[in-house]
C-alpha cells in the first residue's frame, strides 16, 4: 500500500471516528430530555407531599389534580419562573438537575 493511499484511510478512519462521536453527542440530550421532564415531576411532587410549597400557590393550578401533578403547559411555565426558588437550601434547577442525573433511581430525600 502507498503512502497516499495509508494517508487517505487514516483520514477516513479519522472522519468515521469523529462522526460516529459527533453521533452520539447528539444521542446525549435527547436522553437528558426524556430523563428531565419525569425527574422534575418527581421533583415537584416530593415538595408537594412534603408541604414546601404554599398552598396559596398551588391553588387553582391546572397541572395539580388531588395532590398529584399531571403535567401540561401550565406545570411547564409554573416551574419555569420558579427556577430560582429555593427549596431545602436548594434551588429548584439545582433539584432537578440532580434528580435528572439520578434518574430513574431518584428518591425524594424528604
Amino acid at each position: 500500500m502507498s503512502r497516499t493511499s495509508r494517508r487517505y484511510l487514516t483520514l477516513i478512519s479519522v472522519m468515521v471516528l469523529l462522526a460516529g462521536c459527533n453521533e452520539s453527542d447528539k444521542q446525549q440530550p435527547d436522553d437528558d430530555f426524556a430523563r428531565r421532564g419525569p425527574a422534575l415531576v418527581a421533583v415537584m411532587q416530593c415538595f408537594i407531599d412534603h408541604r414546601l410549597i404554599p398552598d396559596s400557590e398551588l391553588q387553582g393550578r391546572s397541572w395539580l389534580v388531588d395532590g398529584k401533578i399531571q403535567p401540561n403547559p401550565g406545570f411547564s411555565a409554573w416551574t419555569a419562573t420558579h427556577r430560582d426558588t429555593v427549596y431545602q437550601g436548594r434551588t429548584l434547577d439545582t433539584w432537578e438537575n440532580e434528580a435528572t442525573a439520578a434518574w430513574p433511581n431518584w428518591k425524594c430525600p424528604l
